[in-house]
């Protein structure tokens, strides 16, 4: 009901004439940050918009939100997977937006602008047009077009010396944006810092997610953050307001603490992927110079280990060639997540030897070449790839012996 409210003030606004649609000269734009939540899906953040207004003679404290999607929908893992999620810009009641933040002990910090009149209304008028059915769903994208970068844009289209409405409300390549900013952000920001990079410290607290997002994420991952790039986070585009100008005077006011963040994320160590596949390593390596190559107890490691980094290669080959992502693309973690690991454990073939060396040789690249890769890899490859070698090599010593 609260959002039928929205909608139809929106709507009223918008039907007849700018009597309604015409802010008051006491409204009040700001831009929100969450802090970043437990879940996947939030461990990053978020950005809104804060309208407080009267509109048809009644207060409205309203919050244009970009970070909605239904998570309901069937068909939502595929879409995720596939990179075909779409998100919309919603607006909701203030009290409403806030009130799952304070549930979840994530604080809130709110940033006026401080805009002109002009610039104010300007804003609004692009929101309720964004806001409309036509043009609220965009598909999103991590580093490019998401519930912080929109933020980001929508404030230079709103100062900018032009009208920007010719610009519609899909995707805005980042450089017609700063073709046309006014804006100077002062923020230094981390030169050379990868997109891979400025997400690392987010995903510290969740070790296994850090895990399988490195996996996942290909080499573009790795490109050097351009201008206005890190504003992807919401973090980053909380700094860049607080220093940011317009006509030689600050965008906005300090930030003010709406809601206290009570959250405490630890890092647990001992559970993590890189101690964990250690520890198998140990006993791997104990198992491969203790035990006879035919071992059951080694066949079980290794065809685990096998059956393990061929699934994962499937992984990424589908991301690779048969999604919409970008930055799933050109991913060389399948040196040692290969599918012919799959092969490896169904059964052994003489043709497979060259096969073999050629396994080896990448796994030792991994090793070796760690540190100047093209591609950051995540550190529990280090002891996935040393397995790797032994139970290639145990392979290959028993189709000798079988040979014998």
């Amino acid at each position: 009901m609260k959002k039928l409210i929205i909608f139809l003030v929106l709507l009223l606004a918008t039907v007849h004439g700018r009597s309604i649609t015409m802010l008051g000269p006491n409204a009040k734009f700001s831009v929100l940050t969450c802090s970043p939540g437990p879940d996947l899906y939030s461990l990053f953040g978020h950005s809104a918009f804060r309208l407080q207004d009267t509109l048809g003679g009644k207060p409205v404290d309203i919050v244009f939100n970009y970070g909605v999607f239904d998570a309901f929908d069937d068909g939502f893992y595929v879409k995720f997977a596939r990179g075909k999620l779409d998100y919309r810009l919603q607006a909701e009641y203030f009290d409403y937006f806030i009130e799952g933040y304070a549930q979840e002990g994530r604080g809130v910090w709110e940033q006026e602008l401080d805009f002109t009149p002009l610039q104010k209304q300007r804003l609004f008028d692009l929101l309720q047009a964004n806001v409309q059915e036509a043009n609220c769903v965009y598909r999103y994208d991590f580093f490019m077009d998401n519930c912080s970068s929109r933020i980001r844009d929508m404030i230079i289209r709103a100062v900018a010396a032009e009208p920007t409405n010719s610009l519609g409300f899909r995707y805005v390549a980042l450089d017609n944006l700063i073709a046309i900013n006014e804006v100077r952000f002062n923020h230094p920001c981390n030169q050379g810092t990868t997109y891979r990079q400025a997400i690392q410290k987010y995903l510290d607290y969740q070790p296994w997610s850090d895990f399988g997002i490195d996996i996942a994420l290909g080499q573009p991952c790795d490109r050097v953050i351009g201008d206005y790039g890190f504003m992807f986070l919401p973090d980053s585009l909380m700094r860049e307001l607080e220093s940011a100008e317009l006509n030689g005077q600050p965008l906005c006011k300090p930030a003010k603490e709406v809601l206290t963040n009570k959250t405490n994320y630890t890092v647990e160590h001992l559970t993590s992927p890189f101690t964990l596949f250690t520890l198998w390593l140990v006993v791997h390596v104990w198992l491969f110079f203790r035990k006879k190559p035919s071992s059951v107890f080694l066949k079980v490691s290794q065809n685990m280990l096998l059956v393990t980094t061929g699934m994962v290669s499937l992984l990424v080959l589908f991301l690779w060639f048969l999604t919409d992502h970008t930055t799933t693309q050109q991913n060389w973690n399948l040196l040692w997540a290969s599918p012919f690991n799959l092969i490896f454990v169904l059964r052994y073939k003489d043709w497979m030897r060259s096969l073999i060396w050629i396994q080896i040789t990448s796994c030792v690249l991994v090793i070796t070449g760690f540190l100047w890769m093209p591609q950051s890899l995540h550190p529990a490859a280090l002891p996935l790839a040393a397995m790797l070698i032994i139970t290639y090599v145990n392979i290959f010593r028993n189709s000798r012996n079988i040979d014998n």
